[in-house]
């Protein structure tokens, strides 16, 4: 699909998209950058009478040519007639920085006029978290079974070691959901009580967990792990059929414990895998205080993805202060 999208971008664009890789960034950051810019092309391509008709065909000297102003009508164009809201409209106009961005350091143009725009301000939502009372009782779920209906029950039996090693996993490290499901029994070090990943950029990492998430592990690798051991030996965490887990199960297992828990008389709307990631950084920022061991452990490049998380601890913090009674 990469390859199909920089087809579609003139020279210099592709040449930025390759500078990309080779500065670490992943082929999915690759892969979006060059669609953004592709539409960004065509719209030119569409707009401009003088222009080519195809993207590719466009020159540096094309470019040139372009104001700040003719930036902002193309990303008032995405909000019209493409719906697009502010992440979408946000993430466009950085893929369109980036370029100038490299294409002024390259000599390539003599000025950047995306300096002149005005960035879009994102106002980011709070991520959710699971509260201490609810991670308790999601655990009793998982480890007996408990509220669950009889057809629940019936795959809980076979699966009730794996899925608690996932969820505790989840909890424990803050692994991202892809990075889950691709971990392999070598890359388990019990020892110093570890999981080598490999993270956005192509960076080894070693990702540590607690003697409960141990425990886990364990108990599931020696006596459930073993039924399923079929297709993918190496695979730690494996379907009923034999296959390395999917992202899509993985989901829906969560997705199934949490409508349990829900049961129990707590919302659990727009809960998901991922929360499960904002639970675990929650419970390291409030252990620590420290919000760059959370943007080490969570694999943050920019300090600002993990501040957020220091907003969820006051938004919880401000919850139990209401729940204070005098009389």
């Amino acid at each position: 699909m990469l390859n199909q999208s920089l087809s579609s971008l003139p020279s210099f664009a592709r040449a930025y998209i390759h500078h990309l890789g080779v500065i670490n960034k992943s082929e999915n950051t690759q892969l979006a950058y060059a669609q953004e810019l592709v539409l960004f092309f065509q719209y030119l391509c569409d707009t401009f009478d003088e222009f080519p008709s195809s993207p590719a065909s466009l020159e540096i000297s094309d470019l040139e040519r372009i104001q700040h102003t003719d930036i902002e009508a193309y990303l008032s164009w995405a909000r019209t007639y493409r719906k697009n809201g502010v992440r979408a409209l946000a993430r466009k106009q950085a893929a369109i920085r980036s370029l100038y961005h490299y294409l002024l350091k390259e000599d390539l143009i003599l000025k950047d006029v995306t300096l002149k725009l005005d960035a879009i301000q994102v106002n980011q939502k709070l991520p959710k978290a699971l509260e201490p009372e609810q991670i308790a009782d999601l655990t009793d779920i998982l480890e007996s079974g408990i509220g669950m209906s009889k057809g629940q029950l019936k795959y809980h039996n076979y699966t009730e070691k794996r899925d608690f090693a996932i969820f505790l996993t989840f909890i424990g490290t803050g692994l991202r959901l892809s990075e889950l499901c691709s971990l392999k029994l070598q890359n388990i070090d019990f020892n110093k009580g570890c999981f080598y990943v490999i993270r956005k950029g192509n960076k080894e990492t070693q990702i540590y967990f607690n003697h409960e998430v141990s425990d886990a592990l364990m108990d599931y690798i020696k006596s459930e792990r073993l039924r399923y051991a079929i297709n993918e030996p190496d695979a730690l965490f494996l379907s009923m059929q034999g296959n390395e887990i999917s992202k899509r199960a993985v989901q829906n297992l969560i997705k199934k414990y949490l409508n349990v828990l829900q049961s129990f008389g707590y919302n659990t709307e727009g809960f998901s895998a991922h929360k499960l990631r904002s639970t675990f950084a929650t419970l390291l920022l409030r252990e620590t205080n420290n919000l760059a061991i959370v943007q080490d452990a969570l694999g943050h490049s920019d300090p600002r993805t993990t501040r957020i998380y220091a907003k969820v601890l006051d938004e919880q913090l401000r919850r139990a202060a209401n729940l204070i009674k005098f009389k």
